[in-house]
This record gives C-alpha cells, sequence and structure tokens, in this order.
C-alpha cells in the first residue's frame, strides 16, 4: 500500500475502532513487570506498529506476549535481582513509536539491563534530552547512532536507576514522567530488593490526562503512591500480583476521525467506547458538542448527530492536552461558520513530521485558508471552505495525516490520492478496510 485514493462519499454504518495505543503500552508495561500473568483484553487483529512496538519490547526486558481470542496474554520478565553490568545489551526494535521508546528506557535502567534500541529514522530525530540527565545519574551512556544501510537507527542505554529520588521534565512530553512512574514503583536497590521512591515532575506538565491515564492504571495493578504536592510523586514498591485481567478499551484518538465525519455529514456509529476518563482524547465530545452537535449514546455506541441548518459552529479549542486531536479538528473547522482558533498547537512540531506545518499546508492545497501565529503555537482556521480533490498529497511518514486526508476527501470536489499511506499502519492498520466497510471508496 504505497499509495491509496480516496474519493468523494459519504461513510455510514458501525464500525469498531482500534484498543487504544496509550492504554496498550501502559499496560502491556504494568503487565511485563508484575508478578503474574495477566490478560489484556480488547486487542484483534490486526495489531498496529505501536502496539508491536512495545510488545517486542516487553520481550527483551524478559517478559513473554501471545495473542489469544481478542486478548494478549503477558507473562512478567523475571524479578530484576542484582543489576549485572556485563551482561549483554537486550536488542528491541520499537519502530516509530515514540511512547515505547520513551516509557521502556526507564524500565531498562531501573533492572541496570542495558538495551540497543532499533528504530525509524524519523523516530530517532524526536527528543530524549529529558532522560540524558538521568541516564548520567545511573552512571550509564546514552548513545545514538544515526541510520546505516538497512535504514534503521538506534539509541543504545545503559546504567542502574536505584530506587531513590529523582526528578524529570514534564514540559515537552508526559511519556518521559509516565515510564518514570511505572519503573519506579518497581525499583530496586544496589542489593536487589524492592524499596520506596520518589519523582518529581518539574515544569509546566504537558498532556497531564495521560499522566493522570498512567497512575490510574498503576492503581489498577495495584500499585500505590500518593502525590505529596502537585508533579511530586511517592512510590510504594509494587508488591500486589497483577490483575487476572485488564480491559483496554477503544481508541478516543482514532474515535475522533469519524465523529469528525459524522460532523461533516457522515452517519458512524462507534462502539467499544468509554468515557471513564483513562483517555484524554475523550474531550473530542466536548469539544463538538461546543461547536453544535449532538454527541449521542444509543445500545452501547457513540454517534455525532449534524448541526442544525445553522451549520457548525467556529470554536476556540485548546490542544495542549489533546495534541492528536488538532489535525482532524482542524479539518472540521474548514466547515465552520466562522473563524476558529486552535490554541498550544507548537508540540506538533516535533510528531512524526512536522504536524503543525503539514496540516497548513494539507489544508492550503484543499483550498481552505490556516494560519500560524508568530509563535507557532495557534493556528486560526477560516471557514466555511468547499474542499477541492483532484491532486497527489505525500502523508509525510503520518498516520494522522492519511486520515486527515482520507476524511477530506469525503466532502471535496474530487478524489484524492496519498502516497506513503502505509504508515496508516503505526496507529490503525485497519483504516483503509474500516473506511471501505463504511460506505469510502478508496482504491
Amino acid at each position: 500500500m504505497s499509495s491509496v485514493t480516496f474519493f468523494p462519499a459519504r461513510l455510514s454504518g458501525s464500525a469498531a475502532v482500534p484498543p487504544a495505543k496509550s492504554e496498550a503500552h501502559r499496560a502491556l508495561l504494568l503487565a511485563a513487570l508484575g508478578r503474574a500473568e495477566c490478560r489484556l483484553n480488547g486487542f484483534s487483529a490486526p495489531l498496529c506498529d505501536d502496539t508491536l512496538a512495545m510488545i517486542d519490547g516487553v520481550r527483551a526486558l524478559g517478559g513473554q506476549v501471545r495473542p489469544e481470542e481478542g486478548a494478549l496474554i503477558v507473562t512478567p520478565a523475571p524479578p530484576p535481582g542484582k543489576p549485572q553490568k556485563d551482561a549483554p545489551a537486550a536488542e528491541c526494535h520499537v519502530r516509530a513509536c515514540a511512547a515505547a521508546l520513551r516509557m521502556l528506557i526507564p524500565a531498562f535502567l531501573a533492572r541496570g539491563q542495558a538495551v540497543r534500541f532499533r528504530m525509524e529514522p524519523a523516530l530517532f530525530r524526536r527528543p530524549l534530552d529529558a532522560f540524558e540527565p538521568l541516564v548520567r545519574q545511573a552512571g550509564g551512556r546514552m548513545t545514538r547512532t544515526p541510520a546505516g544501510p538497512d535504514g534503521l537507527a538506534s539509541v543504545e542505554v545503559s546504567g542502574f536507576l536505584p530506587a531513590g529520588d529523582y526528578e524529570v521534565d514534564g514540559s515537552r512530553s508526559s511519556q518521559f514522567a509516565s515510564g518514570l512512574l511505572i519503573a519506579l514503583a518497581h525499583a530496586v536497590t544496589p542489593e536487589g530488593k524492592p524499596a520506596p521512591a520518589s519523582l518529581a515532575v518539574t515544569g509546566p506538565i504537558v498532556s497531564r490526562p495521560y499522566l493522570d491515564m498512567t497512575l490510574r492504571l498503576m492503581e489498577r495493578f495495584g500499585i500505590s503512591f500518593t502525590e505529596r504536592k502537585e508533579g511530586v510523586f511517592d512510590l510504594s514498591p509494587a508488591c500486589a500480583p497483577a490483575p487476572e485481567g485488564v480491559d483496554v478499551s477503544g481508541d478516543w484518538s482514532q474515535a475522533a476521525v469519524l465523529l469528525c465525519v459524522d460532523a461533516m455529514g457522515g452517519g458512524v456509529m462507534l462502539p467499544c467506547l468509554r468515557r471513564d476518563g483513562l483517555q484524554g482524547d475523550a474531550r473530542i465530545v466536548d469539544v463538538l458538542e461546543e461547536m453544535g452537535l449532538r454527541i449521542r449514546q444509543a445500545g452501547g455506541e457513540w454517534y455525532a448527530a449534524s448541526p442544525s441548518h445553522a451549520g457548525l459552529m467556529p470554536a476556540r479549542i485548546d490542544c495542549s492536552d489533546i495534541p492528536d486531536l488538532a489535525p482532524i479538528l482542524a479539518l472540521t473547522c474548514t466547515q465552520a461558520r466562522g473563524v476558529s482558533t486552535l490554541t498550544g498547537v507548537s508540540r506538533l512540531r516535533l510528531k512524526e513530521c512536522d504536524r503543525l506545518l503539514a496540516t497548513q499546508e494539507l489544508l492550503a492545497q484543499l483550498g481552505a485558508k490556516a494560519d500560524v501565529s508568530p509563535d507557532g503555537d495557534t493556528l486560526t482556521v477560516y471557514g466555511p471552505a468547499r474542499l477541492r480533490g483532484g491532486f497527489t498529497a505525500d502523508a509525510r511518514g503520518d498516520h494522522r495525516m492519511v486520515m486527515l486526508l482520507a476524511a477530506a476527501a469525503l466532502i471535496a470536489d474530487g478524489p484524492i490520492t496519498v502516497t506513503g499511506a502505509e504508515c496508516i499502519s503505526k496507529s490503525w492498520p485497519g483504516f483503509v478496510e474500516t473506511y471501505r466497510q463504511l460506505g469510502g471508496i478508496a482504491k
């Protein structure tokens, strides 16, 4: 699937979205570091690349993962014991998954296990500087090697991070803090004995809902902690057995694409979604309601009813905690009757591509106007716009751009060909098939 052409059409029917990657990453790692086998429910084939990346990390840690009837059965890694300085480095292929890389590094450091991460060049370019002080504190090294003849870059990490008091910058991504919270809850002394630890997350904490997701999943796995003050966590050693089973719900960031399709005239129903506070991207419901849609749940399925004849209302949307929703929301705002602003978007420049620039340029190709503020943190979208098709666009290695263009093609005046569409497998390998099942035309 190097290129796919999407045609104007209307999507309708019922479609299940993949399991939430954010929940899956945390649950897999917690199960891998636990004390008993754990069944993670909600994983139907095919698994996305990001989930496969974390599964490879679990196996590199010494755990096992096997698929079984819509679930993943995780057998935990052996207890860490006393670190072995001369043990060979583990090998792990994290593909293009920043979350897997950022959460696995602390897990290996807490076990004193050297590791070599192999990855796509796009991931290699994303920052890891929040961990550099910790690696030095652990008496280790972080060695970065650009892509070689096989097209893969690598990051090698060594050192031992014993139970103790640590801090990490939370202003770039909450994934650094999430990985450390999970790792430190399983940290040991140099003699290999479990011990308490603490973590101070400094700076303004971005994407706090994802950090809260980590904490709630830790509670499900029997890990005790207290937040002594904002961003300062005291962690007790993990000692409870892992739960027999944990349900991973559908991904709201993927569901948001189809709810936005509904906002632009579709009729898609979405089952298997829970608004239980774990996923920050469930805020899509509030955002679309502010734009005039009626969000309903009937028979366990969610849908967005089109607004009144007044059309979609413009909105002012703070994307600081929901950066993955910004591209599809920007597209939706092109159909609103007025000027919309998306704030807190500067972090989009550090995604699989410069997602802010890509969104602005693709909207321009579609015939819509969008401006980025001088400080780079606000995207202003002017609507309503009649979208034009009849062009070819590069997905830029970003799954979110594939979804944006596929959704845009539904209401454009002609087809849109997307090159590099295979990157959709990062988060939703069955996207094109689901699109067709709902009545979309993709060739």
